[in-house]
């Protein structure tokens, strides 16, 4: 092969790429995104924001202080106090901006010094036992370094006492599992409704559809019935799989949890409808959706690693959209049924707003297909 012949097939196919740049916009976005989701999630595993109500107000509560701001490891700093003053402590721990409150609580010093047995007191955010297994080992370690720097006797030593806002932790897997759970509904409705869609113009079967005198709801109507088989055996599937590898408590789900996964898969309908009538090609429709569950699932579904770091840079904004997101109280309505827990308190509007955006997506696609006038050669 001739240099002129390498050099007209690079030109070819440069140009195609110009002409059609949707794969190759896809082959970018694809790594790109994951990439950053998970730079995210690995950035956030080190620091963690910790509000201190220093009761005490002595050199012995600055000292323990000094000690928690010293630790790291080669990533980082363990922690980041962001104030040591008890009224504001209590008020960002109250109005969720941070997930933990140590107290050092007045006459720490005088029993430090007298050498009586003295504790400081724990309040978090427990909605996840690794997390809260992660503070403790933490507090132990500066626990450890403090009782060695202050020479205190093994008899007296400083302890911590740790009170929850849940009744127990929620184990890991149970944790997972049930956003894995969510993930696989979400997952199926986008992937689903979109392909369904997007088949119809790759057929070349679209025209006599769209055009059709039952308009582009009932199109709409019958692809989510036609799809609903195959994303049950998938929702199926994954939960099954996930109550053997993580031994995820499937036989806890409830009607609230059923209910949750229908809405989150109408949701999913709704984002999978418009990508199809929009793309009208499978290729690229497939990484997009995979990106949307997995944006969602890190986000919503893995909120509480979030919440633990979520002081400053992309963490932060990440944890505050999971305020406005109403997925994240869904993922939390699952995991509460199979920990036998209380219902959280954001499950109506959750379920109310996930339904409304699946609504307006819906409508979106359907006035797009009522509008579309042109159709490929052999349609």
């Amino acid at each position: 092969m001739t240099r002129s012949s390498v050099a007209a097939l690079v030109h070819k196919d440069l140009r195609i790429t110009w002409r059609s740049p949707m794969f190759a916009l896809i082959s970018v976005l694809v790594p790109v995104a994951f990439t950053l989701l998970y730079a995210v999630v690995i950035h956030v595993s080190t620091t963690a924001p910790i509000a201190i109500a220093d009761e005490d107000g002595s050199d012995r509560s600055r000292q323990l202080i000094a000690v928690m701001e010293d630790m790291h490891n080669d990533d980082g700093p363990y922690y980041e106090v962001l104030t040591t003053d008890p009224a504001e402590a209590w008020e960002r721990y109250a109005d969720g901006t941070v997930g933990a409150v140590l107290t050092i609580p007045s006459g720490f010093a005088a029993d430090v010094d007298a050498r009586r047995a003295t504790e400081v007191g724990l309040a978090l955010v427990n909605i996840n036992a690794d997390g809260t297994k992660n503070q403790h080992l933490r507090l132990e370690q500066a626990m450890r370094t403090f009782n060695e720097d202050a020479g205190v006797p093994a008899a007296s030593r400083l302890a911590v006492t740790e009170e929850g806002v849940l009744d127990r932790d929620i184990p890991i897997t149970v944790y997972l599992g049930a956003a894995l759970v969510v993930f696989a509904a979400l997952y199926s409705g986008i992937v689903n409704a979109g392909v369904a869609i997007a088949r119809e113009w790759e057929d070349r079967t679209a025209k006599s559809l769209v055009l059709s005198p039952a308009g582009p709801v009932a199109l709409i109507a019958g692809k989510w019935l036609s799809v609903l088989v195959t994303s049950l055996v998938t929702i199926s599937v994954a939960a099954l799989g996930i109550g053997a590898v993580l031994g995820f408590p499937l036989t806890r789900l409830g009607p609230h949890s059923l209910v949750v996964l229908a809405v989150v898969w109408l949701y999913g309908l709704g984002i999978g409808t418009l990508l199809g009538v929009i793309l009208r090609k499978s290729l690229p429709l497939v990484p997009i959706a995979v990106i949307l569950a997995v944006g969602h699932f890190l986000v919503c579904g893995y909120e509480s690693y979030l919440r633990g770091f979520a002081h400053g840079g992309v963490a932060e904004v990440l944890w505050t959209s999971t305020r406005w997101i109403p997925l994240a109280p869904l993922f939390d309505a699952v995991r509460f049924e199979a920990a036998a827990l209380p219902t959280p308190a954001g499950l109506p509007w959750g379920l109310a707003a996930s339904a409304l955006i699946a609504v307006g997506l819906t409508a979106l696609a359907a006035d797009r297909l009522a509008r579309t006038g042109t159709f490929a050669q052999g349609q």
